[in-house]
C-alpha cells in the first residue's frame, strides 16, 4: 500500500504539472492548425503530441519507476502503479477555439484511483481531488447537487459520435433521461463533464464507448464530491460506457440505462 504522504507528493507534482501543461497550450495556439484524423471523428493535433510528451517526459524524470498510459502513446511500464493522462480531452473543442477542453491527470496505485487533476486552461479552473479527501475546484471543497428538484437540472448527455452504430440505443435512452431531467447538453469532454458533475453544475453525465484516461481523473474527482458511477464494459472491454450522477438520482438514472439493455 502506498503512503499517504508520496500520494500527497504526487498530488502537488500533478497540480503544478497540469498548469504547465495548460500554460504550453495558451502560449503555442498556432499548434491547433496541425490536425490528423485517427479514426472516424477521432482526431489528434501537434498540440495533443507535443503536451503528452511534456507531461511524459517530466513524469519520468520525477518518477521513473511509475507506469504511464496516455491517449497517444498507449500503455508503458508498471500497471499496478501508474499515471493516466489525456494531454488534451476535447480535442475538438481546442482546435474549433471551443473553450471546454480540459488537460486530464490521474495516478492509480494498488488501491485503485489515488489521485486525479482537471485543468480547464481557457477558463482558469482546476478541478482536483485525493483518494479519501473531497474534492476542489480552485481550492474550495465541491459536492455533487443533492435534496434538490432534479426535474429542473441539467444532464450531460453525449451522442456516440465515433461510433453511429449505437445511435438508436442512444436516442432511446435520450429519451427516457428527459423524463429525469429538465435538458441536456454536450461539452465534448469526459474529464470536464465529470467535474460538472463534481461541482453541482449538472445531476448526471452519460457517454458510451470511452476510455480510461478519458474518465479516471474527474471519475475520482466526482466520487470525492459525493456522486455515484458504474463503468460498463463495451466492445469485451475495449472501452467503456460512463453512466454518473449525484448520489440522490443514481438509482432512477440507472433504472432507464438497465431498462434500456433490457429491451435492446
Amino acid at each position: 500500500m502506498m503512503e499517504r504522504s508520496e500520494i500527497k507528493e504526487r498530488l502537488e507534482f500533478a497540480l503544478n504539472l497540469a498548469k504547465e501543461a495548460s500554460s504550453f497550450l495558451l502560449s503555442h495556439s498556432s499548434l491547433s492548425e496541425r490536425i490528423e484524423q485517427k479514426h472516424e471523428n477521432d482526431f489528434v493535433t501537434a498540440a495533443d503530441k507535443a503536451t503528452e510528451e511534456l507531461i511524459y517526459s517530466s513524469v519520468k524524470k520525477a518518477y521513473p519507476s511509475d507506469g504511464w498510459y496516455g491517449e497517444e502513446s498507449g500503455k508503458r511500464g508498471e500497471e499496478k502503479r501508474r499515471w493516466i493522462v489525456d494531454p488534451i480531452d476535447g480535442t475538438v473543442n481546442y482546435f474549433s477555439s471551443f473553450p471546454d477542453y480540459t488537460v486530464s491527470i490521474a495516478f492509480e496505485d494498488e488501491d485503485g484511483l489515488a489521485l486525479g487533476v482537471v485543468i480547464v486552461p481557457r477558463q482558469n479552473e482546476t478541478f482536483w481531488a485525493i483518494r479519501g479527501e473531497g474534492a476542489y475546484l480552485n481550492g474550495k471543497r465541491i459536492h455533487t447537487r443533492e435534496n434538490c428538484d432534479f426535474s429542473r437540472t441539467l444532464a450531460l448527455l453525449v451522442p456516440p459520435h465515433r461510433r453511429h452504430h449505437l445511435m438508436e440505443t442512444y436516442w432511446k435512452r435520450m429519451r427516457g433521461l428527459y423524463d429525469i431531467f429538465t435538458d441536456a447538453r454536450s461539452i465534448g469532454s469526459a474529464a470536464l463533464s465529470l467535474c460538472y458533475v463534481a461541482s453541482g453544475r449538472c445531476t448526471c453525465y452519460y457517454e458510451m464507448g470511452i476510455f480510461p484516461y478519458d474518465y479516471s481523473a474527474g471519475l475520482l474527482i466526482l466520487k470525492e464530491a459525493g456522486g455515484k458511477v458504474s463503468v460498463l464494459d463495451r466492445d469485451g472491454g475495449e472501452s467503456q460506457d460512463i453512466v454518473a450522477s449525484s448520489s440522490g438520482i443514481y438509482s432512477k438514472v440507472m433504472e432507464v440505462i438497465s431498462e434500456e439493455s433490457r429491451i435492446l
